[in-house]
């Protein structure tokens, strides 16, 4: 089993995990493919954005505190 020391990760609400890594191109894509994800979920346009833009801002919230905690 491999500990969990030192990396960090973000968990969506619905308990899919991004891996926190210091190439922000790939990190970006990973969330834009998730959040994605949640948009294609819904039919309805207007909910979809709605479901969507909540998931990015949760994600980079988690982010944001995540990398405020590595500069401290």
């Amino acid at each position: 089993m491999i500990a969990n020391r030192g990396i960090s990760i973000i968990k969506c609400e619905c308990g899919f995990e991004i891996l926190v890594i210091a190439d922000v191109q790939v990190l970006g894509r990973a969330i834009d493919a998730h959040v994605e994800e949640h948009r294609k979920k819904h039919q309805n346009p207007e909910k979809a954005e709605i479901v969507a833009n909540r998931v990015q801002d949760n994600l980079l919230k988690q982010l944001f505190e995540k990398i405020a905690q590595m500069n401290q």
